[in-house]
């Protein structure tokens, strides 16, 4: 079972209840991305991190987009999102514009030729302290059920290396009983 954590909770009540005890214990948070479009290259990375700066996360998705050149389309991933959810596009856009134009010089002369906003509420689980004790190992006591997803016990928080982590333990585990 591959799900998010709130899904696989309400599958698992009659299975294993105890897991689903835990899981409901285990808080959701926000990621917004904000989706920005410059008339030309501001970056030449294809990754950055933040430091410093409320811009936490920066990925260069022109590329992987197909925009056309001479555009640069970036991609800013903010996790743990909680007050940027409540924000306006239009206050998003006062906020993080000025952000990128002091981290990225070559931003300052751009010209934004698209701001968009996307929002997923429930992204991941909060991390927080005592998640640990929450998080359940891939193998189950169903036979045959294996638990797969970034909030089973990886070691790793709620990221996509975790969730690679998790895929590659319940492969194994599935694997095993074979």
């Amino acid at each position: 079972m591959a799900l998010p954590h709130t899904r696989a909770a309400a599958l698992l009540q009659a299975l294993l209840p105890e897991v689903t005890a835990r899981l409901s214990r285990l808080a959701s948070s926000p990621i917004v991305n904000l989706h920005v479009v410059y008339d030309r290259p501001v970056c030449e990375l294809p990754f950055a991190a933040g430091v410093r700066t409320p811009v936490q996360y920066l990925f260069d998705r022109t590329a992987a987009a197909g925009a056309p050149a001479p555009s640069q389309y970036l991609a800013v991933s903010l996790s743990g999102a909680d007050r940027e959810m409540g924000m306006s596009v239009d206050a998003l856009r006062e906020r993080y514009l000025p952000a990128l134009a002091e981290l990225l010089p070559r931003a300052r002369q751009a010209k934004v030729e698209r701001f968009l906003v996307t929002r997923e509420h429930a992204a991941t689980f909060r991390a927080a302290p005592g998640v640990a004790a929450l998080r359940p190992a891939a193998e189950s006591t169903v036979p045959g059920l294996v638990l797969a997803g970034s909030w089973t016990d990886t070691g790793w928080p709620a990221t996509l290396e975790g969730a690679v982590l998790s895929g590659h333990t319940a492969a194994r585990v599935a694997l095993a009983v074979l």
